[in-house]
């Protein structure tokens, strides 16, 4: 009886816990994106804290802020000089993605979200890379590099800051 309740103990620490729950992660990243006849890559970092919201900062090919809080999505583009404020629905949301995540395989893991299939490779109990089709058709990949589970992340790095003098567009 006791070989039994160990073996039962041991499956559910190594089945039962996801390698994707976390309480904040961050990461370098680049995304490639694919129609049927082009491809362009981003590259950037991103930021999370699980109960506060996300912060994805494009660096190339142009320089593109986006923060995920408080049910809105608010991205800043300062070479046009205008933010764009929009409501979390209409908007992919990577902590949900990763929590809702099934190991499918030693290293892959899977989500449904809004109609889309996820595709999280991990190494080590970090996410490496996230695949999936979005809802034009396009193949978008995104590497992950130099990851950070649960570690401190500066609160105001997840706080957009509009300046003054950028138009404000809503939708």
């Amino acid at each position: 009886m006791k070989r039994i309740l160990v073996l039962f103990a041991l499956a559910t620490m190594c089945f039962g816990a996801n390698e994707l729950d976390f309480n904040t992660l961050s990461s370098d990243f680049t995304q490639t994106v694919s129609s049927k006849t082009k491809k362009i890559t981003y590259s950037g970092y991103f930021a999370l804290q699980k109960d506060l919201g996300a912060f994805w900062h494009y660096k190339t090919p142009a320089t593109k802020l986006i923060y995920f809080n408080y049910g809105r999505v608010t991205i800043l583009e300062p070479e046009l000089e205008q933010a764009i404020l929009t409501d979390l629905k209409d908007s992919p949301n990577l902590t949900s993605i990763l929590s809702q995540a099934k190991m499918t395989s030693k290293d892959t893991y899977k989500a449904l979200y809004d109609n889309t299939t996820y595709t999280i490779k991990v190494k080590n109990g970090l996410p490496t890379s996230i695949d999936y089709t979005d809802k034009l058709d396009n193949k978008v990949s995104i590497k992950l590099s130099k990851t950070r589970k649960n570690e401190p992340i500066n609160q105001g790095l997840l706080e957009p800051n509009i300046p003054e003098n950028y138009d404000i567009l809503s939708n």
